[in-house]
This record gives C-alpha cells, sequence and structure tokens, in this order.
C-alpha cells in the first residue's frame, strides 16, 4: 500500500506543480488563467501546492524501508487534511449549496468555465471541472490513507 501511496503522491506533485502551466484543451484553458492570474500568483500557488505535497513525498521515501513514525503519520494527516479541507470548501460546498462570498460572481472561477465538466450544473454554482475532480480524488485517497495509518499505527 505504500508503494501506491508513492504513485499517487507522485502524480498529485506533477498535478499541483504543472496544471498552471500547461494547456491540455479542453482540460485547462491557460489563455484564461493568465488573463485572470498574475505571473506571480500563478508560481507562488504553484510553489506552495506542489510544496504540500512534495514534503509528505519526501517523508514517504525515507520512510519507505520501515514503518512510518507517529510524527509522519502526524504529518500527512495534517496536510492532507488541509488540502482536503481547501477542495471542500472551495469547490464543492459552492457546487452543492450554492456559491459564498468570494463566488458570488464565480470570482476566480473565470478561468475554469470552458474547461471539460462531466458533473451537471446546478442552477449558477461553480461546477468542477473534471481536471480538479481527479486532482481532489487523489487527494482524498492520500487523506484517506494518512487517516488509517493514524489509526492503525503505520504500514
Amino acid at each position: 500500500m505504500i508503494y501506491f501511496f508513492v504513485v499517487i503522491q507522485s502524480i498529485l506533485l506533477f498535478f499541483m506543480a504543472l496544471h498552471d502551466w500547461i494547456d491540455l484543451p479542453p482540460f485547462t484553458n491557460l489563455p484564461a488563467l493568465k488573463k485572470a492570474h498574475s505571473l506571480k500568483f500563478r508560481l507562488i500557488g504553484s510553489a506552495v501546492n506542489a510544496g504540500l505535497v512534495l514534503i509528505p513525498l519526501i517523508v514517504t521515501f525515507i520512510s519507505l524501508t520501515s514503518s512510518l513514525p507517529l510524527w509522519a503519520r502526524l504529518l500527512f494527516v495534517v496536510i492532507y487534511g488541509l488540502i482536503t479541507f481547501g477542495t471542500i470548501t472551495a469547490w464543492w460546498i459552492p457546487y452543492f449549496g450554492g456559491g459564498y462570498l468570494i463566488h458570488g460572481n464565480k470570482a476566480g472561477f473565470e478561468e475554469y468555465r470552458d474547461t471539460h465538466s462531466f458533473l451537471p450544473s446546478r442552477g449558477d454554482n461553480v461546477v468542477p471541472n473534471t481536471l480538479h475532480v481527479i486532482l481532489h480524488i487523489q487527494v482524498w485517497i492520500c487523506f484517506g490513507l494518512s487517516l488509517y495509518w493514524l489509526c492503525n499505527g503505520g504500514c
């Protein structure tokens, strides 16, 4: 299971580092993203998001030949728990329950308007696009494994 965790984290790392930089129509809309966010904003966002995944990935590599220590399991739960919280509050609450102040005029989501989504529209609510749904599933798998290892003494 630890090798599956490494694979998921590795894919997630590349996703977090590159999804704002590589245009893959219809899954991304790089021209709209460049229009909506400055180069500095995208650089900082990519560095922070990739860094949040790189840290547990390095710890996982260090612990491949032994059981995960408690501090590592706690670190995984905290990091992937925070990312999970972010995915739910930024995408899923507005999708199922309607926007909140920042999403009232779809602010911050225009760059995703013309990207592929398989989920049905729900009024004027933000619709998570396909690429973000895949990212969220990867994050939730990492969070679930982290919780499992925390509750069961490691892998």
